[in-house]
């Protein structure tokens, strides 16, 4: 090149890209090995619980913020390779990047070669919709090609598009679970007595990973739609059935603690949200199945009694979950309504993504968990809660977990259901009741068949 420039070699940028985004893959997952070593640990006293703390609180987050700068610095290298490809080739005509005239109804001021994700960073999501129609076919073709995980991920790219970039997502997690993620092997010379429980748990984490495999390969072959998947941000998000302009009702169902990725792949975590589907006849009800951000998980104690109940928290997803209803209210028609279901500590985001300012038709709580503070129902917003008498709802009344809740707050429509088990004093307290409410179980046929009421009439 003239005046003793040299462009970038494109085919190594295109290897780093992929080995950084490799070792940010591996931090995490030994991350998430670490994590279930220490919540594994049969390790009481003070000093357990001030390290369980620190790990939670500081390095944990650490290895995933570092795990996140890896992936960020994979797509700006990727990002310099396709304008290094665009720089040699531009004036030649590149057949990675024809020439086409913007899309009807849209004008495109970009540059010709791929659009960056920067070119999006921090911006809501209308701004990132005008933005996404202003690009030419190709371009667009080209950013999901290139940046798989912001087009992905990204609130604003129309779902069908995201969905399509998630098949990419999906198998690139697959190409990691099955090269980079060996099964731990027992090390008999470690004379450790905790050693066989830390080998356990960590084993036990590894088989949840690799479970994945399954459920990812029928995202890769389009049996399966993920309307997000970034496991280094705790995300996965699910779409059930078609939405679309035909659409009528778009559920947002958010489950409770302890739902994780190992919750899709196991399919329970999707199934209260594919009944509500397919009990419309008229095939015009959509759900997503909501994991946007981190939820209460891990450790039972620090879990229920630590994050589950933790104002600042469930304030840190609120506004990942009001970002996210903001995509779904852009590709809402007319006359689809909006319907927010939550269960337990999932009534607890949805009512926080309120506080954001995200907006419902009806809101439900499945047994819903304490209502953040600052919390005022929207007048606009028909408020519903189903419940069995459950532990939860004895501690709530109680006083002993949060100040307002949904069967004490008066916005909320109450409907209390008799315990399969009966009237017996055990029943009334029996935590059973409290997953109960929110499963296809026939025992719970007739709060489900009131659900489906309560969602489907206008």
């Amino acid at each position: 090149m003239a005046g003793n420039f040299y462009g970038a070699d494109i085919a190594q940028l295109r290897q780093l890209a992929g080995s950084l985004r490799s070792a940010g893959r591996r931090l995490d997952g030994q991350r998430q090995m670490l994590a279930a070593g220490v919540t594994g640990t049969r390790w009481p006293g003070p000093d357990a619980e001030r390290f369980r703390g620190d790990w939670s609180s500081s390095h944990s987050r650490s290895l995933s913020a570092a795990a996140s700068f890896l992936d960020a610095a994979a797509e700006s290298v990727l990002r310099h390779a396709a304008e290094q490809e665009q720089a040699s080739f531009g004036n030649t005509g590149s057949p990675a990047l024809p020439a086409t005239a913007p899309k009807p109804g849209g004008t495109s001021n970009q540059s010709a070669g791929i659009p960056s994700p920067d070119d999006i960073k921090g911006k809501p999501a209308a701004e990132v919709r005008d933005w996404w129609l202003g690009l030419t076919a190709a371009q667009q073709g080209a950013f999901v090609r290139s940046h798989p995980a912001a087009a992905g991920n990204t609130n604003g790219i129309p779902f069908e598009t995201r969905i399509e970039a998630n098949r990419a997502n999906a198998q690139s997690r697959i190409d990691w679970l099955r090269n980079h993620d060996p099964e731990p092997k027992l090390n008999p010379w470690i004379l450790d007595a905790s050693y066989p429980g830390r080998f356990a748990a960590e084993h036990e984490a590894w088989r949840k990973r690799q479970d994945g495999v399954k459920y990812l390969q029928k995202v890769v072959e389009g049996k399966i739609q993920l309307a997000a998947y970034d496991p280094a941000r705790s995300s996965i998000i699910e779409l059930v059935g078609d939405y679309n302009a035909d659409t009528t009702t778009v559920i947002t169902y958010v489950p409770g603690t302890f739902t994780n990725e190992a919750s899709f792949y196991e399919g329970t975590a999707q199934e209260l949200a594919q009944r509500l589907v397919r009990s419309d006849e008229s095939g015009r009800t959509a759900a997503f199945v909501y994991k946007g951000s981190e939820f209460p998980d891990g450790d039972p104690i620090e879990a229920l009694l630590g994050e589950a109940n933790n104002d600042e928290f469930v304030a840190g997803t609120g506004p990942v979950l009001q970002e996210f209803q903001d995509a779904v209210d852009l590709e809402r028609a007319g006359q689809c309504q909006s319907v927010g279901v939550g269960h337990s500590w999932g009534l607890r985001n949805l009512t926080a993504a309120e506080i954001e300012g995200a907006r419902f038709d009806k809101l439900i709580a499945l047994s819903g968990a304490a209502i953040p503070s600052g919390w005022v129902p929207n007048p606009g917003t028909d408020y519903t809660s189903f419940t069995y008498p459950d532990l939860l709802l004895a501690a709530e009344t109680a006083g002993l977990v949060g100040d307002n809740y949904p069967m004490k707050e008066p916005a909320f429509e109450k409907h209390v259901y008799e315990p399969p088990g009966g009237s017996r004093l055990s029943e009334y307290y029996s935590p059973d009741n409290h997953s109960l409410i929110a499963s296809t179980d026939p025992r719970n046929e007739r709060p489900l068949e009131d659900l489906r009421e309560e969602i489907l009439s206008r």
